[in-house]
């Protein structure tokens, strides 16, 4: 039970933050993808990464532009989004901890999914052991603030894109981000580049 579930879910928009988890129109997932990891050997357990087919719910233009995936391409080569939640929920049972780069967003998403299939217990998802790898990575990338956050009367530093995370500690631009596998294993470089010290490459 001590093995690392990385994760990262793409989606059909953001959710409602203002409203419920079971609320109707909060987002579906679009793809899910993990990786269970031995955290003394570092390797890979098992892994998923699914796409999955809308029901009577399309991808908005704007946010296939982002990830990709079309609600043509969804419905074509998906499967149901019941199916991707339980098949992750089962990884994540194998797991003692759970790591996403802004992984609050992550695991509201999960949740949502949960309250829309009633699938897997609520509270303990809500209550299970995790770590964000955005949050482990500010201090040390340690990004000056935007524009936009100074003007907001935000000096702190800015919480690195994954990005931004994955180039500091890697030297190397992410490929593919936004696709759900590429971005759970830069999540997974970056989270161990964190655990063995290095600044940056």
């Amino acid at each position: 039970m001590n093995h690392i579930l990385f994760y990262d879910s793409e989606t059909s928009g953001l959710p409602l933050f203002s409203e419920p988890s079971e609320h109707p129109d909060q987002p579906h997932i679009v793809q899910l993808a993990a990786l269970l990891v031995d955290p003394e050997s570092r390797e890979t357990i098992a892994s998923m990464d699914v796409i999955v087919r809308p029901a009577g719910w399309t991808i908005p233009d704007e946010v296939a532009a982002v990830h990709g995936i079309t609600t043509e391409r969804a419905t074509a080569v998906g499967v149901s989004e019941s199916i991707a939640l339980g098949l992750f929920l089962d990884l994540w049972g194998c797991a003692g901890l759970r790591i996403g780069h802004n992984e609050s967003f992550d695991a509201r998403i999960i949740r949502i999914a949960q309250h829309r299939f009633d699938c897997g217990e609520l509270d303990a998802w809500k209550e299970g052991a995790a770590e964000c790898t955005a949050r482990l990575a500010t201090p040390i990338c340690a990004l000056p603030p935007t524009e936009k956050m100074k003007a907001a009367k935000r000096f702190h530093y800015k919480t690195p894109n994954l990005g931004e995370a994955y180039r500091h500690f890697t030297g190397r631009e992410l490929e593919n981000a936004h696709s759900a596998m590429a971005d759970v294993q830069a999540c997974r470089d970056v989270y161990f580049a964190i655990k063995d010290g290095r600044e940056a490459a």
